[in-house]
């Protein structure tokens, strides 16, 4: 009794049960290497928070000497002459 769909149909549950030990295998290895990733770029992430801040302090002083820059001395407002 050989039946061809009965053949086809075991080939597609042996695919099927590939396909899901495959994926399992490679959640697992995700899941295993996931801490491990994520205590690695902690340091990483608060280096480059540092930078940022670092970078804010230095625009915030470039900003504030351009607006001092801008400012008129006491002889501008005055129309410069002086009488």
């Amino acid at each position: 009794m050989d039946l061809p769909f009965i053949d086809g149909a075991l080939a597609v549950f042996v695919a099927a049960l590939i396909f899901i030990a495959v994926s399992i295998g490679v959640l697992l290895i995700l899941w295993i290497a996931l801490p491990f990733s994520v205590f690695g770029l902690k340091g990483l992430i608060r280096d480059m928070i540092e930078e940022q801040e670092k970078t804010n302090r230095l625009l915030d002083e470039l900003l504030r000497a351009l607006q001092d820059k801008e400012k008129p001395g006491p002889a501008e407002k005055n129309g410069g002459a002086g009488l």
